[in-house]
């Protein structure tokens, strides 16, 4: 059974949501989790990758989630972003839209993301 927080951020996207509806809290509570805890943000932002259904919500978690925790938190994930990278090419292809990260991890990262032939 799927995580309802993972549902409905994806729901708050798919259905292009506006911040006062009521899925927003989910947008909030995943915007708090990957800003604050690491850990669960990585099981967070992998959990939302493997539930994005379409290019639009990968680009979302993309631009959102996973941009802010590995810009938060690169220095402590970054063998594991490397590794799921390696092995996920959905993944590896969510890394694409991933913007401003410390140049050390954008180096460390750009061997995977060079590989996309379709970026976000």
């Amino acid at each position: 059974m799927p995580d309802p927080l993972v549902s409905d951020w994806i729901r708050y996207h798919v259905e292009k949501r506006k911040g006062t509806d009521p899925l927003f809290a989910a947008w909030e509570q995943v915007d708090e989790v990957v800003r604050r805890d690491p850990e669960a943000g990585w099981i967070l932002a992998l959990a939302l990758v493997e539930a994005a259904p379409d290019d639009w919500v990968l680009a979302n978690v993309a631009a959102g989630p996973l941009e802010d925790l590995l810009n938060k938190f690169s220095d402590v994930l970054i063998e594991r972003v490397e590794i799921q990278a390696r092995r996920d090419p959905k993944f590896r292809r969510c890394l694409t839209g991933v913007w401003g990260l410390p140049p050390s991890a954008q180096e460390r990262l750009k061997k995977y993301t060079s590989t996309v032939k379709d970026p976000l």
